[in-house]
């Protein structure tokens, strides 16, 4: 197990600086379209190309996030040039990788497993979508950086501390939001409440700023170009792409079974039953299982793979070595090798299904036992 640990720190250190190079050598594909974006959101130009505001010219460009996410966007894009404002995004991304190694040894710590400093950093480094994270300067590696703070301000009864962690990780709503669950879990509505109600001041000074009605957003919709979930076949992707939902279909049915999760966690009887960490990792599964993503979001599943580290460490088995395999081999292996083997995409989108089935199960048995 060492050694792994070993092999997998020395290649999470070389993708995150593979990252940093490919950034500074023109691969901030990403970064570059955010910042014009924002540019378009600062000049009183709403970044949609189907709205049509009297007074105010058509946008060039067209963005995907929602409007609260562009006031959270001032703090890397309103100063200074490309340079300053990339140095600014990766800094905070390095900052949000350091906060993670220090949860992956608290929460596994939690969980009766020491780890050392270097061991936690190759769990979170070795994950394969940090290569292009970094590289294209997105927001997953904060968001995730973000959920991970969320659930130790619940852990620690901060409710105000993790409604704002969670409002600042729905940057990336599709990897954030099955994350509310965690609100209701630890009897704290009161964070959720406070999270929505910052989103919500955060989107209505971006529309006033730029002169847009809520209906009229809500009519042109957030995006007018090809952003579907079969063009990426990536995680949800793939079974949409099998049965042939519509993409809209999809994303509306994810939206109704988030809320329905989120309700049932309020009740007792799930309580009981489901901790925090383990709620954390079906919030991923389900981010994961629902919504749109592309490979550089896998980090998602942390929360997942840290409860199959906890348990095989704990007590191994034949069954969890098969699951934890197929599960560390999806979010470790390179994405471009991924996606050019057909089996391992099939792997990429059963191997979580399977693993929260096999902690489910085992903590079932176990309660059980302790009986």
């Amino acid at each position: 197990m060492r050694v792994a640990a070993i092999v997998l720190l020395i290649l999470g250190v070389g993708t995150v600086v593979r990252g940093l190079w490919f950034a500074w050598g023109g691969g901030d594909w990403d970064f570059r379209k955010r910042a014009e974006e924002y540019a378009s959101y600062e000049s009183g130009v709403y970044p949609n190309k189907r709205l049509q505001v009297p007074g105010r010219e058509v946008a060039k460009v067209h963005s995907v996030y929602p409007p609260y996410a562009f006031p959270m966007m001032s703090g890397f894009f309103r100063f200074g040039g490309v340079s300053l404002q990339r140095l600014g995004v990766e800094a905070v991304t390095m900052g949000a990788l350091v906060v993670l190694v220090w949860r992956v040894r608290e929460v596994l710590a939690g969980e009766g497993v020491g780890v050392r400093w270097w061991e936690a950093a190759a769990v979170v480094l070795g994950f394969s979508g940090n290569l292009t994270a970094v590289s294209e300067g997105q927001f997953s590696i904060l968001s995730v950086g973000m959920l991970m703070l969320q659930l130790m301000a619940l852990e620690r009864g901060r409710w105000w501390v993790a409604g704002l962690c969670w409002a600042l990780a729905m940057i990336k709503p599709h990897l954030a939001l099955p994350f509310a669950l965690l609100f209701p879990l630890a009897r704290q509505w009161r964070g959720l409440g406070l999270g929505v109600v910052v989103l919500a001041v955060l989107s209505a000074w971006a529309l006033w700023w730029t002169g847009v009605t809520p209906l009229a957003y809500v009519r042109a919709g957030p995006s007018s170009e090809k952003l579907t979930f079969v063009a990426v076949r990536y995680g949800a992707g793939l079974w949409v792409d099998w049965t042939g939902v519509s993409p809209r279909v999809a994303s509306l049915g994810g939206l109704v079974a988030v809320v329905l999760v989120v309700a049932g966690c309020g009740l007792e009887w799930v309580r009981a039953r489901l901790r925090l960490i383990s709620g954390a990792g079906l919030a991923g599964l389900l981010a994961f299982v629902l919504f749109y993503h592309r490979p550089y979001d896998n980090l998602l599943l942390l929360p997942l793979w840290l409860g199959c580290v906890a348990r095989m460490m704990e007590r191994p088995t034949v069954s969890g070595w098969l699951v934890s395999g197929a599960l560390g081999l999806t979010i470790y292996l390179p994405s471009g090798l991924l996606g050019r083997r057909p089996e391992l995409l099939v792997l990429s989108l059963i191997a979580p299904v399977g693993a929260a089935l096999w902690l489910a199960v085992r903590r079932v048995r176990g309660a059980g036992a302790a009986e």
